[in-house]
């Protein structure tokens, strides 16, 4: 039995349980949520021409660095002569030959170490003959019986010890006379200079790039091809090339390496092509229009949609994907299609597959609409 005091706490909870449920089942569900108002665009089919034609930029066959090795101010610059006879220094589109001197740097801190380094030498060796001449003189004592062993066993020791210290002056002479010679800095190959980024006086680090030269004998153009295309090329498959500035000329050459793998991003396969160069009058940075020989010329169908429908796919950050709007029962819902895109031509992109003609893609809203996401279609 509950006294009087006791019932009064569980007559107030009980009516407070009461009064929850009775509003709870007079509350109303939520509204289901609005659909999203998207604007949508029917994917065209247009029919385009594979020409092979391309465009691509002209670089060197070969192309290196030139650093230096050892830090310093720079003393000189190799100094040529113009068509005119007047000497300049060398600049970018002058020529150079392997092992010819490009710069130097002052030497006198490079020239100080290699003599330090010399003294040193001369010194381990003056040693050297010591301890060889007292090692000798106790071998043959000990032999007579007149040393102690202890007295060769030091004198052996000495005598090793100065060898090793002869050894590391060797070394410490010979990094110092290459330090010394690398305050030259000599071209690696023969070409055309194509920039030189110090002057006299510039303070240069080890690393620093005082030149960039190029082989331009041969010269190579590297362009992007669609996966529908590359398939039917190969290496050593004929290509033309032309130029703004020889109009009218055309550059023959061939196919030199096929990338083995489409770039995750673009899904462009790089391509790149040689063109012999021997009278030098393909330059290096030239805009250069390519013909492949062997691309087939077809009038293809190709899906087209508004580059604002394409979205990465939340399982592919590296994908492409639309979102298809769908009606079903009344209802339209979106639905991620992934897609394979093709060449973009201005603000309208190439879909190669996974989209039929037709198809009614989201525009707008296409940023923040889901998979499955009821939408309602806004003009």
């Amino acid at each position: 039995m509950f006294s009087r005091r006791q019932t009064a706490p569980i007559v107030i909870f009980a009516c407070a349980l009461g009064l929850y449920a009775f509003t709870s089942c007079n509350k109303s569900a939520p509204p289901p949520a609005a659909p999203l108002p998207v604007t949508i665009s029917a994917a065209t089919a247009a029919a385009r021409s594979k020409t092979g034609a391309y465009s691509a930029n002209i670089a060197a066959e070969t192309q290196v660095d030139v650093a230096f090795k050892v830090n310093g101010y720079v003393k000189s610059i190799l100094q040529v002569k113009d068509a005119a006879g007047r000497l300049h220094l060398i600049q970018s589109g002058d020529p150079v030959k392997v092992g010819q001197i490009l710069a130097t740097i002052r030497d006198d801190t490079y020239r100080q170490q290699t003599l330090r380094a010399s003294s040193a030498l001369a010194s381990a060796r003056a040693s050297l003959a010591k301890t060889k001449a007292d090692y000798e003189r106790y071998s043959a004592l000990l032999k007579q019986h007149v040393s102690s062993v202890a007295d060769y066993d030091a004198a052996k020791q000495a005598y090793a010890s100065s060898q090793a210290e002869v050894n590391s002056a060797q070394a410490a002479l010979m990094q110092a006379q290459v330090d010394l010679d690398d305050c030259q800095l000599k071209a690696p190959i023969s070409g055309l200079i194509l920039s030189r980024p110090i002057e006299v006086g510039t303070l240069v680090d080890a690393g620093t790039v005082g030149f960039q030269i190029g082989d331009t004998k041969n010269v190579k153009v590297v362009f992007g091809v669609a996966p529908v295309i590359v398939h039917g090329i190969k290496v050593g498959d004929p290509i033309s090339i032309t130029t703004e500035a020889f109009p009218g000329d055309n550059f023959d050459g061939s196919i030199t390496r096929i990338a083995a793998a489409a770039d995750p991003t673009s899904r462009i396969f790089d391509v790149e092509a040689t063109i012999p160069n021997p009278h030098q009058q393909l330059k290096v940075g030239m805009i250069a229009g390519l013909h492949l020989k062997s691309a087939p010329a077809a009038a293809l169908q190709e899906v087209v949609v508004p580059m604002r429908a394409l979205v990465r796919p939340p399982n592919d950050p590296k994908g492409y994907a639309v979102y298809v709007a769908d009606s079903r029962d009344g209802k339209t819902f979106a639905r991620l299609t992934p897609v394979e895109i093709g060449d973009v031509t201005g603000d309208r992109v190439g879909i190669e597959s996974g989209l039929a003609p037709g198809a009614s893609v989201i525009v707008k809203g296409s940023d923040i609409v889901y998979d499955g996401q009821q939408v309602s279609v806004v003009p």
